[in-house]
């Protein structure tokens, strides 16, 4: 249970979708390579797996906005029968290409139409992992320094350590952070960050 008086948040987008502000790191090299020649790919639908948290929506709005192709996210929350004739139109040979997203694979996906199954057998399947922490460091950082605060590394390495190790709940975090420096006027330190988060963040060890 967090604080009644827990910091109001901004959750406002900080940046927009581009592959030129999307960290990039060992683990999720390849994967871009991939997905930024769509004209290459064996199957011209490709399917993004993966947690929350590990920038699918980022990285199929960039490769929308990069390449002109429709991006289906949360595909699998998509109703049945608009997400066969999409699949269809592109399967059929109109020269186009369909990304999309979603937190499982097909296979979980609660799908009543056989054809639909059928269909997404035929899709190529790029699995997203979590983050390591090459690319949290990077992206946490950054989350910062948007808001034009240089933290020290020892800041960084806390809220990786301690808490949960999503983009989302390190964005609400740095959020707290950056609002509770500015009112008290004080300098966003690892002291300064580790007082503030164990009054108004209950989850955080002491």
């Amino acid at each position: 249970m967090k604080n009644n008086n827990q910091f109001p948040l901004d959750l406002s987008p900080l940046q927009k979708f581009s592959f030129e502000n999307y960290v990039v790191g060992s683990a999720n090299r390849e994967m871009l390579r991939f997905l930024r020649l769509p004209m290459n790919w064996k199957s011209p639908i490709t399917l993004i797996v993966g947690p929350i948290g590990t920038g699918k929506s980022h990285i199929g709005n960039a490769w929308a906005n990069e390449t002109g192709f429709l991006f289906l996210d949360d595909a699998s929350q998509i109703d049945e029968e608009i997400l066969f004739f999409q699949l269809n139109l592109i399967l059929n040979g109109t020269g186009s290409r369909l990304l999309m997203a979603d937190k499982n694979f097909p296979k979980k996906w609660l799908i009543k139409m056989p054809d639909l199954i059928s269909r997404l057998k035929s899709i190529t399947l790029v699995e997203l992992t979590d983050h390591d922490d090459e690319v949290l460091e990077m992206i946490v950082r950054g989350i910062f320094e948007a808001k034009g605060r240089n933290v020290s590394q020892d800041l960084i390495s806390y809220l990786l350590k301690h808490y949960e190790r999503s983009v989302p709940a390190q964005v609400r975090i740095a959020e707290m952070l950056e609002k509770a420096a500015q009112s008290q006027k004080a300098d966003l330190s690892k002291s300064f960050a580790m007082k503030f988060l164990k009054t108004n963040y209950a989850t955080i060890p002491s």
